[in-house]
């Protein structure tokens, strides 16, 4: 019966790229609603599994390990994406928590709330770039050093509020944690540029893309037993990789392996495992906290934009890109709602706060990059 599912996501995960190509909207749009369709939002014809799960993970891994091969920031630009980011994370996280205490959550919720705020996934809008081809452009490398950036600032605002709460350790650990993985990774990078050569000289098929495939495997599994997001580590893995003389090898073998197979299983994922009966009677705060969502991240974005003198179209485009929470989000939520710092119906709202604003971002893109917009 896996097997069959596998099959059927891989298939129809093509035919319905192909429909949303046909109505001028980007492909991974189709995949979304594809996962709509066939989890508890839909027919309920597939349920998440153990194998499904891994072919996701394995999947945004190899978008984001790509992103890094093809990640070109300039100086001028990481300023940029620095001070975004920056304002990326303080508005949201003070839109959340004043929602949470308008509906009269507790402290400690509201606190939670604003941080699963803070998050952003630059999965949905890497796909759309790919997609209308604007990956490279200025906007798009700015979203995407700034989507990392508020990751490692979104981690360390979780753990000062946990330690808050006091059900973490010191903060001042966790900054440890980070500064010594940015280092382990360097090291180890290193490493495996002298097993590249070894490997050239190997008489084995595509032994370069295999040792490249495993790396990207190992720095997530890094950045995970840190208390990272594991795309960090496979996005960083990339990251290295840009300047070798090995990038166009491995990024046309690490294309073909996960558009074909991997990729889409990622944007499936997110529809099978949203269920929007869940919600129950919580829809105004789901509204407000949808709004929040989409407002801290363009207002966030779009002040730091002002404040580095970028035009004001371009401030557009890359607040529509950060809008997108995914798999960090999701994890601070899991989080909280195992410490029960959050209701389960808050939790629910979250969720569908995820999949609204991948469904959205592909359709605002598109939009802001048209021309005369």
């Amino acid at each position: 019966m896996i097997l069959a599912e596998v099959a059927l996501i891989i298939i129809l995960s093509k035919v319905f790229s192909d429909l949303a190509f046909k109505v001028k909207q980007p492909p991974v749009l189709g995949i979304l609603i594809l996962g709509l369709l066939l989890g508890p939002s839909g027919f309920r014809i597939i349920t998440p599994n153990e194998v499904i799960n891994i072919f996701s993970e394995i999947g945004v891994f190899i978008l984001l390990f790509m992103v890094g091969l093809e990640t070109n920031i300039k100086p001028k630009e990481a300023k940029i994406a620095s001070v975004i980011a920056l304002n990326g994370v303080l508005v949201p996280f003070l839109l959340g928590f004043l929602t949470g205490l308008l509906f009269h959550r507790s402290l400690p919720q509201s606190l939670m709330l604003g941080t699963i705020l803070t998050a952003t996934s630059v999965s949905v809008t890497t796909m759309t770039l790919m997609d209308i081809g604007k990956l490279n452009t200025p906007e798009g490398r700015i979203v995407l050093a700034a989507a990392i950036i508020d990751d490692v600032i979104g981690i360390i605002f979780l753990t000062i509020v946990l330690c808050v709460l006091r059900t973490a350790i010191s903060p001042w650990i966790t900054i440890l944690k980070l500064i010594g993985f940015f280092v382990a990774t360097y090291l180890v990078g290193l490493l495996f540029l002298l097993v590249f050569g070894w490997a050239e000289r190997l008489k084995a098929r595509e032994a370069v893309l295999a040792i490249a495939f495993g790396m990207m495997l190992i720095y997530a599994f890094m950045a995970t037993n840190l208390g990272i997001a594991a795309i960090t580590g496979a996005y960083i893995a990339g990251f290295i990789l840009r300047r070798t003389k090995y990038k166009k090898t491995i990024l046309s073998g690490m294309d073909t392996i996960g558009h074909s197979i991997f990729i889409c299983f990622f944007f499936v994922d997110i529809g099978l495992k949203t269920n929007l009966a869940a919600i129950g009677g919580n829809y105004l705060f789901l509204i407000v906290f949808f709004l929040c969502a989409i407002a801290g991240k363009i207002g966030g974005s779009f002040i730091g934009t002002s404040v580095t003198h970028l035009k004001p179209k371009r401030g557009v485009r890359v607040g529509i890109g950060m809008i997108p929470r995914g798999e960090v989000a999701l994890a601070i939520a899991s989080i909280a709602l195992s410490q029960g710092l959050i209701q389960h119906g808050d939790f629910s709202s979250v969720v569908v706060m995820v999949i609204i604003t991948a469904l959205i971002t592909p359709v605002l893109l598109k939009w802001s990059f048209r021309e005369g917009v």
